[in-house]
Parts: structure tokens; sequence; C-alpha cells
């Protein structure tokens, strides 16, 4: 598992304008960062998406089959594009 998280965190890297990658399980531990990303903001990362698909399941039920929130925060120049699928949660900083 280790092998495939290192392979999607360089990749993302190496996409055009990714300042910084980060994987976070469930419970917001840090599988994995790159570039400005950094590990100790993994829970934080976990817990927007978290929060953010509860308000989701607020507007449509928690049974419903809608897709999951992607949370796009922005700052100055930059954005961190924040999605969880499964049990992992990943962040994208971007310019």
């Amino acid at each position: 598992m280790e092998t495939g998280i290192n392979n999607i965190l360089n990749k993302l890297t190496e996409s055009e304008g990714v300042l910084g990658v980060l994987i976070a399980d469930e419970h917001g531990l840090c599988l994995g960062a790159r570039g400005i990303a950094k590990a100790s903001s993994a829970g934080f990362i976990a817990s927007i998406a978290v929060h953010a698909k509860e308000l989701t399941e607020l507007k449509a039920g928690p049974d419903s089959k809608e897709e999951t929130p992607t949370v796009s925060v922005e700052y100055g120049n930059s954005t961190i594009l924040i999605r969880s699928e499964g049990n992992h949660t990943l962040a994208v900083w971007k310019s």
C-alpha cells in the first residue's frame, strides 16, 4: 500500500501548478505528504472533509447516493482542494 500512496503523491506533485499534496486516513493520520503540505495538517484536512460530507448529508439525507463534496479553500493566490474517498482524504495545494 505504501508504494501505491507514494506513486500517487509523486505523480500529483509533478502536475502543473501543484505546490503540495497530502493523503490522510479516516482518523487524520498522515499517510504521506509532498511539497508544501505539512504532515501536521492531516488531522485538520480530514476533519474538514468529514464535516463537508455531514453538511451534504443534512441536505440530501444519509442514504443519498450523491457524490462526496470537494472543498476548496482559497487564500491569496493559492487554493487547497480537499476531497475524501472511502477511508482516505486527499488535499492538493495549487497555485
